[in-house]
């Protein structure tokens, strides 16, 4: 399987930007103490998140049909977002409400959830024929 495609490379760039644009938001607004609005930047960074992913996801597959039920998005997601976490709090940006045991609470969390997913996904490799599912090759 190609581990790596330019849809790919193209959303791990978004997201990268995405990611540094919601920290700084998240940063600022509860360094104003503003909670109420990073509940909308939170929700908006997700939403943003999803669409983008949605949008190369789908150009991946039509360019290139793996047969990974989206792994490779949820991996480098999970990579991305919490390197930028992690690198944010260690020079030093984050602002006196947030705290890095979030970040490492989070990332563990999430892990548990991708593990899962991986569970799923080698499962469902094991259903297909050279990452093409068997009811798509025998009609």
């Amino acid at each position: 399987m190609k581990l790596f495609t330019i849809n790919l490379l193209k959303f791990a760039g978004s997201l990268f930007l995405l990611t540094i644009a919601f920290r700084y938001g998240l940063s600022s607004l509860l360094e104003a103490s503003n909670f109420t609005l990073v509940w909308l930047v939170a929700a908006g960074y997700a939403i943003a998140v999803f669409a983008v992913a949605w949008n190369f996801g789908k150009k991946d597959h039509e360019s290139l049909p793996l047969f990974d039920i989206g792994f490779r998005f949820h991996l480098t997601t999970y990579v991305v977002c919490n390197l930028i976490a992690e690198i944010w709090f260690l020079i030093g940006f984050q602002s006196k409400h947030e705290n890095i045991q979030t970040v490492h609470i989070t990332a563990i969390a999430w892990g548990v959830g991708l593990l899962i997913h991986f569970v799923f996904y080698l499962f469902t490799r094991k259903n297909a024929i050279k990452g093409i599912d068997k009811s798509e090759i025998f009609e």
